[in-house]
């Protein structure tokens, strides 16, 4: 199988509308017309499709020698480091119990990274998405309704 090369299909423009890559299609987008019965088969298409771009990328992770996995992992290693120090500020990461197990099962706060990460990735009270950052976090957390 080729490799699949995302840049490619990400420089198309839509099919039905013409709207350049990247950009939203027009409001008057119609899409391409797929009558009921196809939704289903189209559904499958997509899934197969997804399977198959993850296995390929899956496959040449793993192929990596462990330098190179480890130079993936350190191009966002400042990332991971903001997040740590974004729930050690908002209180979430206040003991040496819950800092190791942040480390070691960084799956866990996926919810909590995606919510950082959409609103700017705010580290303390000097950001202005802080306050919003902190809201979602006590929703999440239940502390707050």
């Amino acid at each position: 199988m080729d490799e699949f090369n995302i840049e490619e299909f990400l420089d198309e423009e839509c099919p039905s509308c013409g709207a350049k890559a990247g950009e939203d299609c027009f409001d008057s987008c119609m899409g391409i017309p797929v009558p009921p019965p196809m939704w289903g088969v189209v559904e499958e298409q997509m899934a197969y499709v997804t399977h198959k771009v993850a296995n390929n990328v899956m496959r040449n992770f793993k192929r990596k020698i462990y330098t190179e996995k480890l130079q993936d992992v350190m191009q966002d290693w400042g990332d991971f480091t903001n997040f740590a120090l974004a729930l050690y500020n908002a209180k979430e990461l206040y003991t040496a119990d819950q800092v190791i197990n942040f480390f070691r099962k960084p799956n866990l706060y996926t919810r909590q990274f995606v919510l950082w990460n959409e609103l700017g990735k705010p580290i303390d009270k000097s950001r202005e998405t802080w306050t919003m950052f902190m809201e979602a976090l006590r929703n999440y957390n239940g502390k707050q309704t």
